[in-house]
């Protein structure tokens, strides 16, 4: 079976939200807007501003910003394995590499594409004319009721139905989690709509949740919970995925203009709600990608978030909380060490 942490091309690799989307594809829809996903007590739900610093955050985070890419050069046989250190600045994805959650709609026969896709569903409400984005993986989410289905791989056949790779099922009202070694629609084994930034959170300048990161170097083969599986491929001693990283204290941002252009009112007060979300609850690292990358729900208004007003912040803003046991994916005999 191929699982989305077992591919190179799971997970975002294109910081930009600049491109648009094929033409039958959703705005944020309000019922999947509102309310919080998950227990009360899920990690996704806990604030995460009185947790003790990882002893080896500074050295975690310096590897964390390490790429690894394949470069093919004139007269090598073989593609070389190029590391670069990364220091752009944290991004957020509004459009490309992120996820839509759609509600409602019309019932859609859904079907996988091979052998083997995680959880069999056969039928699912959609919103007509709503559309996965194949481009970007596929990611697709559905809610109805309290549930959630992750789609990977996505995409709409010309008899209407809906097609995908993998498919996995989450509760709303559960933990936000899976088991070790439980895959999911991203490489982490976490919900793909998990600590994304929605609009109406923007709108009312809180965000109650741990957001989503990927960072261009996670840890290869290392991971820690809440995470149940990684997609990493940076050194063994960078930030594993399902860590959770937070804002230092001192950290402000500065003036009212990114990148030349002038911040609107409500971008400042998005941005406002994102750094704040960032001290008090952090991010969870969740999958790997060419930037340090945050994500909103698919379809956020650009005059609400455009995605580069936090290029002022890169890594070195960030600290880690202080890991719990390093798991291995495969597994082994035993733990690793932090």
């Amino acid at each position: 079976m191929l699982l989305c942490a077992a591919l190179s091309g799971c997970g975002a690799d294109e910081p930009s939200s600049a491109a648009a989307n094929p033409a039958r594809t959703t705005p944020v829809q309000s019922a999947a807007d509102s309310g919080q996903f998950f227990a009360a007590d899920s990690v996704w739900n806990q604030r995460g501003d009185a947790l003790p610093v990882d002893p080896a955050s500074r050295t975690l985070l310096t590897q964390a910003a390490k790429r690894v890419g394949v470069v093919d050069r004139a007269g090598d046989d073989a593609p070389i394995l190029e590391r670069r250190t990364v220091t752009t600045g944290l991004t957020v994805n509004t459009r490309r590499w992120t996820t839509p959650i759609v509600t409602g709609g019309v019932a859609t026969r859904v079907r996988c594409r091979q052998a083997g896709c995680g959880e069999a569903v056969t039928s699912l409400r959609i919103p007509t004319g709503v559309d996965p984005d194949p481009r970007y993986d596929g990611w697709f989410t559905v809610i109805e009721g309290r549930k959630a289905y992750d789609l990977w791989r996505a995409r709409r056949e010309r008899d209407d139905t809906i097609s995908y790779q993998y498919l996995r099922v989450w509760d709303l009202d559960g933990s936000g989690t899976g088991k070790p070694g439980e895959p999911s629609a991203r490489g982490s084994g976490l919900p793909l709509f998990a600590g994304l930034i929605r609009s109406s959170e923007l709108d009312s300048g809180t965000i109650r949740h741990a957001l989503a990161i990927s960072l261009p170097g996670p840890a290869q083969r290392r991971y820690v919970r809440p995470a149940s599986t990684t997609n990493g491929n940076g050194a063994e001693g960078a930030v594993p995925e399902g860590a959770r990283i937070r804002l230092k204290p001192g950290v402000r941002l500065s003036a009212s203009s990114v990148n030349g252009r002038s911040v609107t009112r409500r971008q400042q007060r998005a941005r406002d709600a994102i750094v704040v979300a960032l001290r008090q609850y952090g991010a969870i690292v969740v999958d790997r990608s060419v930037v340090p990358t945050l994500y909103a729900q698919r379809g956020i208004a650009p005059d609400a978030l455009v995605g580069d007003e936090l290029r002022q912040l890169t890594l070195d803003d960030f600290e880690v909380t202080r890991l719990g046991p390093v798991l291995l994916d495969p597994p082994a005999t035993q733990e690793a060490k932090p």
